[in-house]
């Protein structure tokens, strides 16, 4: 069941990630460096509101939607505490409004963050409801329509000179006409106010808060990096830095992100209707497939960096960003291996109070970092800072988990394999590795994979060479 779920969210998540990487492909070719960091700094800033404000909302629809599906009230809840947020940030926003005026950031641009923060949260509860509901076709369509049509418009109104404002707008525009479909059939329009029930938000706040203060400090793990290059250095630094990260972190994350889309479900469900051993089991299992997963693409990733950054930046950021994609792809799996590993076990006893201390000691270590080593080492030091947070909240996190709740389901066995796999992948690349051009990247791409693939069934990695051999005697 991971494994069939876990392709299908390959297939629609996967594929809108190509649009993405198409789309960073494009910007950085028509945008400087300082108009993306301008860009940048907005969707830092959207991420941080999201995290603070949306994100517990949304969490707590996947966590319950199992158990209040049947509910008509469930969702309208949902949707009224979504409405009176965006009440909540438009009064504060005007307010910031005047307080920023004839500053850095234009009332434009303030403007500009809560839209965007706003159209995201409401696209990422759309897209949590197909989750929850198991329908990774739905949640495919909306997002590859999203991507495509954001990359359309927002291409379209940088050619026309609207630059950084032009591809914020285009990206705006993508999300609420993609988004109007799964509003009515969903949510329908009008509001009753009647079915909001105080017990369920009381459940959402219990389960959602101490997630929030979680993620927020996750956020400015992620973000206050390219806050703190801005105030340090200047824009054009922060906009190479946040290309960078996006293009490397999207390239490992979203893959484990894509096998946690399908396993979390399973787990809550097992959680639910077999019970403690049984969910742990499926943890262990979840894990292993994401080191299958992950683990070869940060290998495959640093090793072709030159042909990648050749084919997917501008050539103003390409020199930097060679030195930054490899923390950046190593940060990536330590957040993936955090988030989808570790603290799954904290969502399925609901014990996400737990969850806040190593992340607040994480944000703080980042941010001491980055003020520490960016003066000396530049944009190199912030992704130095990241590595180590992300280390930090993994080790802290674990050692919690281990005394608190239960030991982690860690799949020891199947960790070594996969790493040796990466390596005997990794010396097939080596002659590759500063080849440039899409030839040599499929070329990159197929030795790298069919070397993987043979070492995996080689060395019996999750049973694959038992799967396939019963499979073949099945055709024969």
């Amino acid at each position: 069941m991971l494994s069939k779920h876990a392709f299908a969210y390959f297939l629609s998540h996967g594929v809108p990630a190509l649009v993405s990487f198409a789309s960073i492909a494009i910007f950085t070719r028509l945008l400087s460096p300082e108009e993306y960091g301008m860009y940048a700094l907005v969707f830092a800033i959207a991420g941080m509101v999201n995290a603070v404000l949306f994100e517990w909302l949304k969490l707590s629809l996947l966590r319950y939607y199992p158990k209040y599906k049947e509910d008509s009230r469930f969702l309208e809840t949902i949707k009224l505490s979504f409405m009176a947020l965006i009440v909540a940030t438009l009064v504060v926003g005007v307010i910031t409004m005047f307080f920023f005026q004839g500053k850095e950031f234009s009332p434009i641009f303030i403007f500009l963050t809560l839209l965007f923060s706003w159209t995201q949260s409401w696209n990422s509860i759309n897209l949590t409801l197909m989750r929850a509901k198991l329908s990774p076709k739905s949640y495919g369509m909306l997002a590859f329509s999203r991507t495509t049509l954001g990359l359309v418009l927002g291409t379209t109104l940088i050619y026309a000179g609207f630059a950084e404002i032009g591809l914020l707008t285009g990206l705006i525009l993508a999300f609420w006409i993609t988004l109007l479909m799964p509003t009515l059939k969903y949510w329908k329009l009008g509001v009753n106010l009647k079915a909001f029930q105080f017990d369920y938000l009381r459940q959402f706040l219990k389960y959602g808060m101490p997630l929030t203060i979680t993620l927020l400090m996750g956020v400015i793990i992620h973000n206050s990096d390219r806050l703190i290059i801005n105030y340090l250095l200047d824009t054009s630094a922060t906009g190479i830095y946040a290309v960078t990260y996006d293009l490397s972190e999207q390239t490992i994350f979203t893959l484990m992100m894509i096998i946690n889309l399908a396993a979390f479900p399973i787990a809550v469900k097992v959680m639910e209707e077999k019970g403690e051993i049984a969910a742990y089991e499926q943890v262990r299992k979840n894990t292993s497939l994401i080191f299958l997963i992950a683990l070869p693409a940060v290998a495959g990733f640093v090793l072709i960096a030159t042909n990648i950054a050749h084919l997917f930046l501008g050539e103003s950021f390409r020199e930097d960003a060679l030195v930054l994609m490899p923390y950046i792809a190593i940060g990536a799996l330590l957040k993936g291996f955090k988030l989808y590993s570790v603290d799954i076990m904290f969502h399925l006893k609901q014990k996400t109070a737990l969850q806040i201390f190593p992340v607040i000691v994480a944000a703080v270590l980042n941010v001491a970092l980055n003020f520490l080593l960016i003066p000396k080492y530049g944009i190199e030091g912030a992704a130095m800072a990241t590595v180590a947070a992300y280390a930090t909240a993994v080790v802290m996190s674990w050692i919690i988990v281990h005394f608190q709740i239960h030991p982690l389901p860690f799949p020891a066995k199947d960790f070594i394999n996969v790493v040796t796999a990466s390596i005997a992948m990794g010396l097939a690349l080596w002659p590759l590795q500063d080849k440039t051009g899409v030839l040599f990247l499929i070329a990159q791409l197929a030795v790298g994979g069919i070397t993987f693939l043979l070492a995996v069934i080689v060395l019996n990695i999750m049973n694959a060479r038992t799967i396939l051999m019963k499979r073949l005697k099945k055709t024969l």
